[in-house]
């Protein structure tokens, strides 16, 4: 049974402070959570609506600037494809009045007047002919201006202007339509920024006459461009043929650099797309932003015809966002007051139904408080306040109950612990004390510790003196712990002192003590024991062992190891078994150490075992029998550490100093000795117990014993199962001649002729099932004899065994 750990009894209800539960703060009232989990819920719903409003209404807001942008750049490319065709046109009528009418020099110029001043948007023109297409043979560069518009007539070979050799005369010359050219500034034109189409003259025939040049003031493409401006948010830029940026909102730039080489300085990468289709005159658009500022604009670069000039309206979102904005903060501002209004609404509401609910936390705090008599209201409510209310009435009459009954167990366990306490005592003082046998030549020293793993464990052992130099000693350990073990460990100790003190070996013993564990042992407890005898005179040991632990043999110079003995079943299993006996001796500082599972299946904290090999290294020579119990039990409490003890831990240790030539350590002869078999074959036990003591006082070494008592078994064993009748006494016996150098065994029964040594040995290679039964003791004799012989005497059977006794040693 395990200990269980003590329950103080409660301290009486109204010993238990009265602020151990504080009324609720507000800042933990449901009131208040109630509060804020509403406006948070409100507010994130309102932040969704107004985020999912805002991207609509944005949305909305840029495709309609986005569709008005490319309104109006369709609308502002048509004027001034209006205004280009018109310049056009006029250049065309300029070459047809001269190819029909065939008109001369000064009829040409007057035409030429006529239709540009009919025109509204050239400021001047240039005829250039080729020398022979006028009637005189004479070559024509020839200025016309538009007088109120500032531009006068210059005759231009008159003032030694050659253009025929002009870079834009051969190119018109050779042209096959017209072309407008860069905007450039001309002083002909009266200091003005110009752009001229140039427009090739053939004649019917096809023959290149000349060229008719138009210009046009870029002041009136900024007039056409203008209403584009008055739009807040949008940029125009006008680009001429070869990228020349002709206008643009930054003065910088207009009329000073070409679409191509601003992109490269302003590290425009975002209009690099947009360049490429002005190259190719197609139309384009895009959303980009301005790298600097991080502006927003949408862009559309429309054609102006097939003329080459192409424009680029550009429209910022800033703007148009900034009054939604605008508008969404206003809104925001009128919500956050509504739903403070609505909070405060809610928390009055709350108040209502939460007010009960502090009723009923005020109570509780009075029960937790031990007060279980407190008044407690709103148990007629059929809501569900009213339903905790009497579950709260229900606990307090369970929980008075319970104290009761908790006083009443503790009380209980106080009583049980100190009964165990007491067992504890009385089981320790069942223990012996440590014990020393010695005199001048020779010193025994006993010793043990045993350290229970609850209140009272099922480990145990014992020692006492048989005489004067002989000691008997036992180390055991039952198979459970607490309670249970502790009894079967007091019954177990009682029968193997009694079946000790009858004088018989360790294996008679143990023999004895397990068919009494066996009877009315309806538990099914076992216990392993190791047990012997120890002369103190010479160190001499017998030992025996039921299943236990092998001991472990300190010798003097420090070295350790385990004793390697045969075992028997552990008592309270089987009766009827045999356990083999071991025996040798201590020399001069040696020491037996015992032990219980305790020591090596001690666990640390990772759940390693203490083990053998720890245990052999924690053993040290040269010191008492205390000393190393109390040392090997500190080193398995150290490799343990902090890990809780799993078992009983028991030690027992025997040291002896003395002369390791005294006592009957030399080989002596032994007189003859009859020994008769009893009746009862229960009773043989006693009839081996004596061979052995005789084999003890000839100072035979552990091997010899072994194979005798082997042999005696095997022999008076089959004596009986062969020779006698069932019901009929008979007379079996043995006698042992010890002799320096052999020991003889002469084996005598009355039964009927039997020789022994003719039978067929068994087929050992033979497979275990399939070997016939009988035949292996015989065999064994055979093995272990020397000489073996049988003869027939009068009635007897007798059978001589001879085994040589090996030479004095170790």
């Amino acid at each position: 049974m395990d200990r269980t750990e003590s329950i103080a009894a409660p301290p009486p209800p109204r010993a238990i402070a009265r602020d151990a539960h504080p009324p609720v703060s507000w800042r933990d009232s449901l009131r208040t959570k109630l509060m804020l989990w509403f406006g948070v819920l409100v507010g994130v719903l309102l932040l969704i609506g107004f985020v999912v409003a805002f991207a609509i209404a944005r949305q909305q807001i840029i495709a309609g600037a986005q569709e008005r942008t490319r309104y109006e750049a369709a609308q502002t490319a048509d004027r001034l494809l209006a205004s280009m065709e018109s310049v056009r046109i006029t250049g065309a009528a300029v070459i047809g009045l001269f190819n029909s009418l065939a008109l001369d020099r000064e009829a040409t110029v007057k035409a030429m007047e006529a239709l540009l001043d009919a025109d509204a948007s050239a400021v001047g023109g240039l005829i250039a002919l080729e020398p022979g297409a006028l009637p005189d043979g004479l070559p024509m560069a020839y200025y016309v201006g538009v007088d109120r518009r500032g531009v006068a007539n210059r005759d231009l070979v008159a003032i030694g202007y050659d253009a025929h050799q002009q870079p834009w005369y051969r190119r018109t010359l050779a042209a096959d339509a017209p072309w407008w050219s860069e905007p450039y500034f001309n002083e002909t034109a009266g200091g003005h920024w110009m752009s001229t189409l140039n427009v090739p003259l053939r004649g019917h025939d096809g023959r290149r006459l000349g060229m008719v040049s138009l210009d046009v003031p870029i002041a009136r493409w900024a007039e056409l461009v203008e209403p584009l401006h008055h739009i807040h948010g949008q940029r125009p830029a006008l680009f001429a043929p070869q990228g020349s940026i002709t206008l643009h909102a930054d003065p910088n730039v207009a009329l000073k650099t070409t679409l191509e080489r601003y992109i490269a300085a302003a590290g425009r990468s975002d209009l690099a797309e947009m360049a490429t289709a002005q190259r190719h005159g197609r139309r384009f658009e895009f959303t980009h932003v301005l790298p600097i500022v991080r502006e927003t604009r949408f862009s559309v670069l429309e054609p102006i015809g097939k003329t080459g000039w192409t424009l680029q309206v550009s429209m910022s979102h800033k703007p148009l966002l900034a009054a939604l904005k605008r508008t969404i903060v206003q809104l925001a501002a009128i919500v956050s007051i509504a739903l403070l209004l609505i909070t405060l609404l809610v928390r009055r509401m709350a108040a209502r139904i939460t007010t009960p609910l502090s009723d009923l936390t005020g109570s509780a705090s009075h029960f937790a408080a031990g007060e279980f008599d407190y008044p407690l209201h709103q148990t007629e409510r059929r809501d569900e306040v009213g339903v905790m209310a009497r579950a709260f009435d229900n606990a307090r009459g369970s929980i008075k109950r319970q104290l009761v009954e908790i006083q009443d167990m503790s009380t209980a366990r106080q009583k049980i612990e100190s009964e165990l306490d007491i067992a504890r005592e009385i089981q320790l003082a069942m223990l012996p004390g440590a014990r020393v046998l010695g005199a001048d030549e020779w010193r025994l020293q006993a010793n043990a510790r045993l350290e229970p793993a609850k209140a009272v464990g099922g480990d145990f052992y014992s020692f006492f003196e048989r005489d004067s130099h002989t000691l008997w000693f036992a180390i055991g350990d039952v198979s459970d712990k607490g309670v249970p073990a502790a009894l079967f460990m007091a019954r177990t100790m009682t029968v193997l002192e009694i079946a000790a003190g009858r004088g018989g070996s360790p294996g008679l013993a143990l023999q004895e003590a397990a068919q009494r564990l066996l009877e009315g042992n309806d538990t099914c407890m076992f216990a392993t024991v190791l047990c012997g005898l120890i002369d103190a005179r010479s160190g001499e040991l017998a030992l025996a062992s039921a299943g236990h632990e092998p001991p472990v043999l300190l010798r003097a110079d420090g070295s350790a190891a385990f004793v390697e003995l045969a075992s028997g079943p552990p008592l309270g299993v089987v009766a009827d078994e045999h356990y083999p006996i071991w025996r040798g001796r201590l020399h001069d500082g040696e020491a037996l150490v015992a032990y219980t599972d305790g020591i090596t299946e001690a666990f640390d904290a990772q759940q390693q075992p203490f083990g053998g090999e720890r245990l052999l290294a924690a053993l040290r020579g040269g010191t008492d029998a205390g000393t190393l119990c109390s040392a090997l039990v500190a080193e398995v409490h150290r490799f343990a550490a902090d890990a809780p003890q799993s078992d009983d831990i028991t030690v027992l240790s025997l040291h002896w100093t003395g002369n390791d030539d005294a006592g009957g350590a030399r080989p002596k002869s032994v007189a003859p000795r009859l020994l008769r078999a009893p009746q009862d074959r229960a009773r043989l036990p006693e009839l081996f117990a004596a061979v052995d003591a005789v084999l003890v006082e000839a100072g035979l070494d552990p091997a010899s014993i072994g194979d005798v008592r082997l042999i005696t078994e095997e022999a008076i064993s089959n004596a009986i199962d062969h020779g006698a009748e069932p019901g009929v006494e008979h007379d079996i016996s043995v006698e042992l001649a010890i002799g320096p150098e052999r020991i003889d065994l002469r084996f005598r029964d009355d039964g009927a002729p039997f020789d022994p040594l003719s039978q067929a040995g068994p087929d050992l290679d033979a497979d275990i099932d399939e070997r016939p039964l009988g035949g292996l003791g015989l065999h064994l004799i055979r093995t272990l004899a020397d000489q073996a012989s049988y003869a027939r005497e009068g009635r007897y059977n007798v059978l001589h065994i001879v085994l040589q006794r090996p030479a004095a040693g170790r």
